[in-house]
This record gives structure tokens, sequence and C-alpha cells, in this order.
């Protein structure tokens, strides 16, 4: 909480050094901050919510900052995140035991034998039913954020949702906890009755600017710009780029290449999902025409793929779904191979 307050004043220094066009923030562009307000609608609502965190979108900040905004409103909702990338690798069984501890531990309830009675899937379905049954005996109401589905196995989180759908169905208007699954796959499983769909979006241009001022603090607004024109709005991108010198923002811009140097780690991380795609000529030649044409109508079975990889995004416009890439930076990489 605290963390984030010091975030808020910075951006308030920054808005006050003119950093930011006062008449058209939020109002027009802020598109994640839209985001934010709805899943806050919606989980105030103890409505479930399934939230699609594209690769390096920063979704466990996402959900801090909503968590804390949940505890600080009204109706109040206590929120924990839980992490499920333990769970990579690991087989069904396992993974039905490692969440009935971790379930049982947010819902603050002892189980009444150990976990690895839910080493079945009856015994998973028969042990979470009563861990969330017993959860209608608090007077909080509580939301559970579960990122990280990338890490699980498929036919487990098929049997929490089973699980938590039941237990929607049961609890009615009276259910005191509610469920939020967050994840980069964007997949048919990934539905349940009465659960809002959403995807997490990159940083707006001014949201950008936003993001950068938080780390760096207020420095002049073209300089500012001109980074968020190299580089689009990636989260992890711009997190990066932040803990720069201010002093070295004009070299940024004028030596590009200095980028990917200044990623370390992170231009590994995006380098190596580029050359994966880049194996596949259907795909390398998709992601060259959109470095090179721009935005084109989506080809949904060959541009889920690079969806997946983190290196496109749809938007939609008044004709349906359109497919760019995802940050102009990205270009680099196509024009380089």
């Amino acid at each position: 909480m605290k963390q984030r307050l010091d975030r808020r004043l910075v951006i308030l220094r920054g808005k006050r050094n003119g950093c930011f066009d006062r008449d058209q923030y939020y109002l027009e562009q802020a598109v994640r901050a839209r985001v934010a307000r709805l899943v806050r609608h919606r989980l105030r609502n103890m409505d479930p919510v399934v939230l699609i965190t594209p690769r390096w979108s920063q979704a466990m900040r996402f959900l801090d900052d909503i968590g804390a905004d949940l505890t600080i409103g009204m109706p109040r909702i206590g929120s924990r995140t839980l992490n499920l990338a333990p769970l990579k690798g690991l087989s069904v069984p396992q993974a039905w035991a490692w969440l009935v501890q971790a379930v049982g531990e947010f819902l603050e309830i002892k189980l009444d034998g150990p976990a690895w009675q839910a080493v079945s899937r009856h015994g998973f379905r028969f042990v979470m039913t009563q861990l969330f049954n017993r959860a209608q005996g608090h007077d909080e109401r509580r939301c559970l954020m579960i990122h990280g589905l990338e890490h699980i196995h498929i036919e487990a989180l098929k049997d929490l949702m089973q699980v938590f759908e039941e237990f929607m169905i049961r609890g009615g208007d009276q259910r005191r906890t509610n469920l939020l699954l967050a994840g980069a796959i964007d997949e048919a499983h990934l539905e349940f009755a009465g659960a809002s769909r959403v995807v997490l979006p990159d940083f707006h241009d001014i949201e950008a600017i936003e993001a950068l001022v938080e780390i760096m603090g207020p420095i002049e607004p073209h300089r500012l710009q001109s980074i968020v024109d190299l580089v689009g709005g990636v989260p992890a991108i711009l997190d990066q780029l932040g803990t720069e010198e201010p002093s070295r923002l004009s070299e940024i811009v004028a030596n590009p290449d200095s980028v990917w140097r200044i990623l370390g780690g992170l231009a590994i991380e995006i380098r190596g999902a580029y050359e994966i795609v880049a194996a596949d000529d259907r795909l390398s030649g998709r992601l060259d025409l959109l470095c090179t044409d721009g935005p084109q109508p989506e080809e949904s079975e060959i541009d889920f793929q690079l969806l997946r990889a983190g290196l496109v995004k749809r938007t939609r416009t008044g004709t349906g779904w359109m497919t760019e890439v995802r940050a102009p930076v990205f270009s680099d990489l196509a024009q380089a191979s």
C-alpha cells in the first residue's frame, strides 16, 4: 500500500511539472485504467473475473493495485494474490494438493485432514467444496486473485473452475468468496458461468509516460514522449528503461540499439520468443507483414500463435478485429533477421 502511495505522489509532482496533457488524461486515453475500473467494479459486485494478461504486462503489479483499491473502497473486499508459478511441471495430483493447501490458507480454514487427501479428482473436488462452504461463515468479503494460469495443468484448472461454479450456484447473493483467474493464455477452456472475460491491455501513450514518471520522476514531456514512441507501452519494457538515469534518455532515442542492451535479461526473453516464431515460415511471414505494412485484419489461427508469443496485439475497429505489432521496438527484431 505504501509503495503505491509513493508512486501516486510522484505522479502528482509530474502533473504539476507539465508531464501530462491534463485535458485528455484518463478521460479518453487511459485504456489500462479503464480496465482496472471495470475489474474493480466486477469484483465489488462479487462477480468472478477471467483476466488475460499478455507476456510482459506486469500482471502482478496490476493485481496488487487492484487489491489495494478493494481494501479502501466500499464495499470493502479483502484480497490476496496467488502465483501458480510453483506448479510449473507438476502433475495433476500434485497441483490438486497444492491448490487445496493454498486456498485453505487464504480462507484461513484448517483442513480436516492432510492435503494429500486431494490426490484424486473426487477428493480434490470434495475438499475444495468443503473449503468454500466453510468460508461462508466469514463476515468479510474476500477475493482470491490467482495468476500464472499458464503454469498449471489444464485438468486441475478445469476442476477448480467447476468447483467454484457450483459454489456460486449454491451461495447465490449470500456468497462471501470470489475468484479472479489471470494468465497469459487465452483459451476456450478459461470460461465458467458468471465470469467476466477481460484482456489486460498495454499502456496507452499517456499511461506509458505516467509509468516512466513513477520510476524516473518528472522530466521534460518531449523526452518522455520520444521514449514511448520508440518502445510503445509494454509495461515490463518501460519498467526496465525507467531504471536508467534520465540523462541517458537522449542517447536511447538517438541510438535505438542501446534499448536492447539496457533491457538485459528481458531482451534475451523477447528475442527468444521471436526466434521461436522465426523458425516457422508462416508465423515469420505474418510478423514481417505486420512490421512493414502495419495493422492487418485478424487471421485467427496464425495470429493466435503470435499473441501467445507476446509479439502482437488485437484491437477492435468498426469493421472487426485487427492485429498489429505490439511495440515499435519489436519491429527491430524482424528487420535484423
